[in-house]
């Protein structure tokens, strides 16, 4: 399976519309629904956190998310990918505060490049805009990728939820491959 550490290239600075602890906050949604999404697709993670960062003057906020080498289909990888800016999304609507301006600041440009790159990588194509490659099993479309990474954070919320509060919980805001097994073991199947 390709390399896909969750890093933002745009961490959430201090002067986002967000307080601090709602930045950690959808952050912690975000990489928890890469992990659930990844458990449910039989991708074991090995580490989730949470962590401060400094660009220059400005500190932020980003998160990572750790796999095991598994196998995995190229479409599995985008859903992976694909999922955490939905886990953001759902949380910020949860909690009431989905603006346009929340909405850009989950946005994951970087997961979407990172998912393309690593499908492309394994012969499968996803395309950005335009139609669809016509055998499915050689390509897909991003749109479709999340809309059906959308359904599966809406149905895993439970787990994604439960994931996210146990690594806010966190003292250093980092989870364990087996913390992380443990919590989504009693919310999956």
């Amino acid at each position: 399976m390709p390399h896909l550490d969750d890093h933002r290239t745009d961490p959430v600075l201090a002067h986002s519309p967000l307080s601090l602890d709602q930045i950690r906050s959808g952050i912690a949604h975000h990489e928890a629904a890469h992990a659930v999404v990844a458990a449910f697709l039989d991708v074991p993670c090995t580490r989730v956190r949470v962590m401060r960062v400094k660009r220059g003057a400005e500190t932020g906020w980003t998160g990572a998310t750790s796999y095991k080498d598994a196998p995995v289909s190229a479409y599995g990888l985008a859903l992976i990918a694909a999922a955490g800016e939905h886990g953001e999304l759902c949380h910020l609507a949860a909690a009431g505060r989905l603006t346009q301006a929340t909405r850009l600041a989950a946005r994951s440009d970087h997961d979407r490049d990172t998912a393309i790159s690593a499908a492309a990588a394994l012969g499968f194509t996803i395309v950005l805009r335009g139609p669809a490659p016509v055998d499915p099993d050689r390509g897909t479309t991003w749109r479709e990728v999340t809309e059906e990474a959308r359904e599966m954070v809406a149905e895993l919320w439970p787990a994604i939820s439960a994931l996210a509060q146990a690594l806010l919980s966190a003292s250093d805001f980092t989870l364990t491959g087996r913390q992380v097994s443990g919590i989504i073991s009693r919310h999956l199947r």
